[in-house]
């Protein structure tokens, strides 16, 4: 079990304003995808794969619901469902594929927690909207989430490299 101490705490609440930031700065980006307004590429996602990796999949899962529940504030709460979902199932495929499978690569962590991510915004909109028209939509949002996920890996990747260890290491 890890240490639960003020210093790693400070850090986590740190990482979590960069992931709210990222996550406010992104909303105002206008939609990359017009057909499907809810696609994001997801920056924060790369704060949210360096947390499982330096901090643990218990921390992670804290972390995405604060993200969650802080990012709802800045948002209408009528993204918090898409986020929610999207976020959930980004987390629930990154820290399995990261813990279970440690010789995949970061990049194809992301994209796979990129497409679930997209796909769960999606069957959102589809249950919201009562609109099964939306799931034709799904190979372009699957192509642009490996996009995203690309993206998303080569920034976690260089926030392992560039941060320092002494960030998560807490002995």
């Amino acid at each position: 079990m890890k240490k639960f101490s003020a210093r790693r705490i400070a850090v986590l609440g740190v990482l979590l304003a960069m992931a709210s930031v990222l996550f406010v700065v992104e909303s105002y980006i206008p939609p990359l995808l017009p057909m499907a307004p809810y696609v994001k590429i997801g920056l924060a996602n790369s704060v949210v794969l360096f947390v499982i990796i330096g901090f643990g999949v218990w921390d992670g899962l804290i972390f995405v619901l604060l993200k969650n529940a802080i990012t709802a504030l800045a948002a209408t709460p009528f993204v918090l469902p898409f986020n929610l979902a999207g976020s959930l199932c980004a987390y629930l495929a990154m820290a399995a594929l990261y813990f279970l499978y440690p010789k995949v690569s970061l990049v194809s962590i992301s994209m796979a927690g990129a497409i679930l991510s997209n796909i769960a915004r999606t069957c959102v909109a589809v249950l919201l909207m009562q609109a099964q028209s939306l799931y034709i939509q799904l190979p372009f949002v699957c192509l642009f989430s490996v996009l995203a996920g690309i993206v998303i890996g080569v920034l976690t990747t260089f926030l392992i490299k560039y941060l320092p260890e002494r960030l998560t290491n807490f002995s």
